[in-house]
């Protein structure tokens, strides 16, 4: 069929139809393990998630974890456990083998991390897999490998006790699995998280992973869980944990609470375990979140490491194959006492304790309106400076802030708001949010300027400043390190967990470069939005920690200033994170409230 404009019209595809039948058919057995795979083996990280649990299982006191390129071309897990018996090696590469289960009664009362005997055989059918195993009182190993769809015999080789899982060419036998696949960057720093949150679900076991052969991450399995959370999170954490424990209905909920001001732009410091089994509940998450509204500033999230220990018979796992989620006999009873054992941790810290930062300003209220570092509703890739957030409605006019020029700045109230005189009436601006439209705008326009050899102005410091920082921060440094060059910032690798910073951008408040860093270094949510939510992210943190602070006094040279700025900047009237800056009541609304009409 022709199209109007002269070209072929493409036809749209047939519809797929049922086939002539052909009878129900058992499946081979290699097609049942890739589609079994497809459910257990999502990514790097969830072979990682399983060889660690097989570890923890087994009782292992050091669990060493190897990854190159993102887990694509090596994963390796080895431990100290108890090993594998030679005469159950190829066994243990079998599905729905496993030494966990005998019974189905067995499923009401599991205690261990896995249960399904499907993890190694899924691996085996997506990836070679090479498992070498040793029991201690044994004076020598055995070793299986998988590949081609087939799996070589048993032989002895020479090991030290416990199991090393070596998996290699991930989805190599399956091109599109491997095609969807994020970036290295990406999946290592996947993969170290997981490790992380076993770590800190087991301080006495000794973790270390090396990314690409570089130590990432190292705890020593000596200590408590304060000990596993300086070492995953950061010294500077460890001292603003608050310990919890208490007995709800049979219910202990144990672990550790963040202070207020160590709170998150993201969930991912929240982790929350049942009998040990790290798990992602919502209402477990609402649970923890609910002890804290009113101490957190709209869009931060708490940092919490909890443990739910329960009877077994209390819960499901056997829910999915990931095993991440479970599902409670009653849940509301486990609800309870998660929060009232938050609850109960928090009122220990004191009211002066839990003021909000003064960092921030003083006696900000808890909807004082920063609501966290997510892009943008109307956010799209490419765009730039016009980006800015436009949730809210607008007053009347496309460009509400356009004749900022020709207001006249009549004072400032609360050292919060400015009052100033428009054409048609009144209004009161947002100084941070104002000042923050402004500084983000600004930056986005440096980024895309083109000029990659000339960074935006900076400011040297005499001393560099050391900051320690969780493992994820630095595995995110290389992917964002371009960026944070062009923006200003001088920072380099000092140590394992420890970031060297030389030079900021002007006007950049030191006090806050940790928070900076906490919300411009982790990998993007989403790796096909990569580069342009990176620089949206770091334009917006910049300006935020850059901006005018409620508290501050404004003289009204710089009032002024910021309204010919404000003039001139594209966009709505809201700042990068959907706060608005401005509030107008125009004359006929004063008319009417003072009932003169």
């Amino acid at each position: 069929m022709a199209a109007a404009g002269g070209g072929e019209e493409l036809s749209p595809p047939e519809p797929a139809r049922v086939g002539r039948w052909a009878g129900i058919q058992q499946l081979p057995q290699e097609v049942a393990n890739a589609i079994a795979a497809g459910e257990v083996v999502e990514n790097p990280a969830s072979v990682v998630k399983e060889l660690v649990e097989n570890s923890l299982d087994a009782a292992a006191t050091r669990i060493s974890v190897d990854i190159e390129n993102g887990g694509r071309d090596l994963i390796r897990v080895v431990d100290d456990g108890q090993g594998i018996p030679a005469s159950q090696l190829l066994l243990a590469l079998m599905r729905h083998a496993t030494s966990k289960l005998t019974a189905i009664a067995d499923l009401t009362t599991i205690s261990t991390y896995g249960f399904r005997g499907e993890a190694l055989a899924s691996v085996a059918a997506v990836a070679r897999v090479v498992v070498v195993s040793r029991e201690s009182d044994e004076l020598a190993g055995a070793m299986i490998e998988s590949g081609e769809e087939r799996l070589s015999p048993v032989r002895p080789v020479a090991a030290a006790p416990g199991t090393s899982v070596e998996v290699r060419e991930l989805f190599g036998n399956t091109p599109a699995r491997r095609a969807f696949l994020r970036t290295a960057r990406s999946e290592s720093a996947a993969c170290l998280r997981v490790v992380s949150e076993a770590a800190l679900a087991r301080p006495d076991v000794r973790f270390e992973v090396r990314l690409g052969g570089r130590k990432a991450l190292g705890t020593s399995g000596q200590g408590g869980l304060a000990e596993a959370a300086a070492s995953v999170l950061g010294r500077g954490v460890a001292s603003k944990l608050v310990p919890v424990e208490r007995n709800t209905g049979g219910v202990l909920v144990v672990g550790v609470l963040g202070h207020p001001s160590a709170a998150h732009p993201t969930r991912n410091r929240l982790i929350l375990m049942v009998n040990g089994r790290r798990v992602q509940q919502r209402s477990l998450t609402a649970a923890v979140e609910a002890a804290y509204r009113g101490l957190l500033e709209v869009g931060r999230h708490p940092l919490a490491i909890l443990d739910i220990r329960c009877d077994p018979g209390l819960v499901d796992v056997n829910v999915h194959p990931t095993k991440r989620e479970v599902r409670f006999r009653d849940e509301g009873a486990i609800f309870e006492a998660v929060q009232r054992a938050c609850w109960g941790a928090l009122r220990e810290l004191g009211p002066a304790a839990l003021a909000v930062p003064t960092t921030r300003g003083a006696d900000l209220p808890a909807d004082s309106g920063w609501s966290g570092l997510t892009a943008p509703t109307n956010f799209r890739v490419g765009q730039s400076s016009p980006l800015l957030a436009e949730q809210l409605p607008k007053p009347d006019g496309a460009d509400a802030l356009s004749g900022a020029a020709r207001w006249r700045y009549l004072g400032q109230a609360h050292n919060r708001y400015l009052v100033v005189e428009t054409e048609t009436g009144l209004g009161l601006l947002d100084q941070h949010a104002a000042h923050e439209k402004v500084l983000y705008a600004r930056v986005l326009a440096d980024f895309e300027s083109g000029a990659e050899s000339q960074p935006s102005p900076s400011q040297g410091l005499l001393t560099p400043i050391l900051l320690e920082v969780a493992p994820e921060l630095v595995a995110g440094l290389a992917g964002a390190h371009a960026l944070l060059e062009r923006a200003g910032f001088d920072l380099e690798l000092f140590g394992a967990a420890t970031l060297r910073c030389s030079a900021v951008p002007l006007g950049t408040r030191l006090s806050e470069l940790d928070r900076l860093l906490e919300e411009v270094l982790p990998e993007p949510p989403d790796g096909g939005t990569g580069e342009a939510f990176r620089r949206h992210r770091l334009a917006a943190s910049v300006a935020c920690h850059s901006a005018l602070r409620f508290g501050d006094e404004v003289t009204r040279e710089e009032a002024e200033a910021l309204l010919r700025d404000l003039s001139q900047t594209p966009g709505g009237i809201t700042c990068p994170h959907g706060r608005p800056a401005l509030l107008m009541l125009s004359g006929a609304e004063l008319l009417s409230a003072f009932r003169r009409r």
